[in-house]
C-alpha cells in the first residue's frame, strides 16, 4: 500500500507524493507547470494531473482506472485542507474517526479541521474521475481574507464534519459545478491558470454559502433522515448504477423499489438522505455530467453523445443541456476544447 503523509507544502508530503507518483506513473510537465502523471500499463490506464496555483493551492485531476485495484494510505495534520468532487465513478474512504464510506459521482467531500489518518481504495478496473483542491486551512483563511471574504464558516459539529468528509452533505454540492468546470477544461492557452483560479474562487464561494447555512440539530436530522440499515444503504448505492445501465429504457421508481426490496417511499426518502437529492435528479445530473465530459474528450457528433447518455433525441438533449449549463453543447465544446 502506498502512503502519503505530511502538511501541505511540507518536505514530508513532497517526498511521499514524489515517491508515490514515481512508483505508478511516468511524468510529463507542460509549459504552465502542470505535471501529468500517466499510469504505467501494468498499473492501469489514465492520468493524474497536478497544477500548482499562485494562490498556494494545488489542483489535482484524476482520470484513472487501476488494473488490479489500488490502496493509498494517508496521514495528514490538522491544518490539511482538501475539497474533492467526484465527477464519475467511486472511491472508498476509510478514516480512523470518520468511519468508512464511498465518495461517488456528484458527491463533494471536505476534510475536517483536524488530523486525519486512513486509506482510500479504488476497485480493480473501476474508472474514477475527480478534481481535488488541496492546501492548508490557514492558507485558505489568508486567501479568503485577501479577497475580502473573511474566514470560512465553521465546518459544524464533529459528527457533521465526519459526514461531510465522506461526501454525505448536500450543503457542499453547489461547489461541484465550478470544480467540474476545472475537470472538463482541457484547452491549453495563456489564460488557463487564470481560468482555474477563477473556478477555484467560485467553488470557495459556494463552499462559504453552504457552510454559512445553519446546521440542523441532531434531533432535527434524526427526524428528517430515515435510519438506514446496512443492506438498505448497499441497495441504494446500486440504484445509480442500475439507472445508468438501463438509461435507454429507464426503470420506474416502482421497479427500482422492487429490485431494492424497499417500498417506493423508503427508496425515495432513503436516497435523498444518502445523496441529498431525488433519484431522478441524481440520474439526470449524472447523464449531463457524462455528456459534458464526452463533448470535451471526444469528437463524437452531438446526436451520438445524446444517445450515449440516454436521450431519445438530440433536440431533447440540447434543451436539457442548455437548461443545465446555460449554453449549447456545441458552444460548450468550443469553450472547453
Amino acid at each position: 500500500m502506498h502512503q502519503l503523509a505530511g502538511a501541505a507544502g511540507s518536505t514530508a508530503l513532497e517526498t511521499t507524493s514524489a515517491a508515490y507518483y514515481a512508483s505508478i506513473a511516468e511524468a510529463e510537465e507542460s509549459r504552465d507547470g502542470t505535471v501529468r502523471h500517466r499510469l504505467r500499463p501494468e498499473v492501469g490506464d489514465g492520468t493524474i494531473e497536478v497544477t500548482s496555483l499562485r494562490s498556494g493551492f494545488e489542483i489535482v485531476r484524476y482520470d484513472v482506472a487501476f488494473a488490479g485495484g489500488h490502496q493509498v494510505g494517508f496521514t495528514f495534520p490538522g491544518d490539511h485542507f482538501e475539497l474533492e468532487h467526484c465527477v464519475d465513478g467511486r472511491m472508498h474512504i476509510s478514516e480512523a474517526t470518520a468511519g468508512a464510506g464511498d465518495l461517488h459521482a456528484r458527491s463533494v467531500a471536505l476534510s475536517p479541521r483536524g488530523a486525519i489518518d486512513g486509506v482510500v481504495v479504488h476497485g480493480a478496473g473501476e474508472r474514477y474521475r475527480a478534481v481535488s483542491v488541496t492546501g492548508s486551512w490557514s492558507g485558505l483563511e489568508s486567501y479568503l481574507a485577501g479577497l475580502g471574504a473573511g474566514a470560512l464558516p465553521a465546518t459544524g459539529p464533529e459528527d457533521v464534519a465526519r459526514e461531510r468528509y465522506l461526501g454525505r452533505s448536500a450543503a457542499l454540492r453547489p461547489a461541484a459545478g465550478p470544480l467540474e468546470e476545472i475537470f472538463t477544461h482541457r484547452r491549453s492557452s495563456p489564460g488557463r491558470l487564470l481560468f482555474m483560479e477563477s473556478r477555484l474562487v467560485a467553488a470557495l464561494a459556494a463552499l462559504v454559502d453552504g457552510l454559512t447555512a445553519a446546521v440542523p440539530s441532531a434531533d432535527a436530522r434524526d427526524l428528517a433522515a430515515p435510519a438506514l440499515d446496512e443492506h438498505e444503504v448497499a441497495a441504494l448505492h446500486r440504484v445509480p448504477e442500475l439507472l445508468w445501465r438501463e438509461r435507454h429504457t429507464p426503470p420506474t421508481l416502482a421497479d427500482l423499489a422492487r429490485v431494492s426490496s424497499m417500498s417506493v417511499r423508503r427508496l425515495t426518502t432513503g436516497f435523498r438522505a444518502l445523496y441529498g437529492t431525488s433519484v431522478m435528479e441524481h440520474h439526470r445530473r449524472h447523464c449531463l455530467d457524462r455528456a459534458a465530459a464526452l463533448l470535451v474528450e471526444t469528437d463524437w457528433p452531438v446526436a451520438r453523445i445524446a444517445h450515449e447518455v440516454g436521450y431519445a433525441s438530440a433536440g431533447n438533449f440540447g434543451y436539457a443541456f442548455r437548461r443545465d449549463r446555460g449554453t449549447s453543447p456545441a458552444r460548450f465544446r468550443r469553450a472547453h476544447s
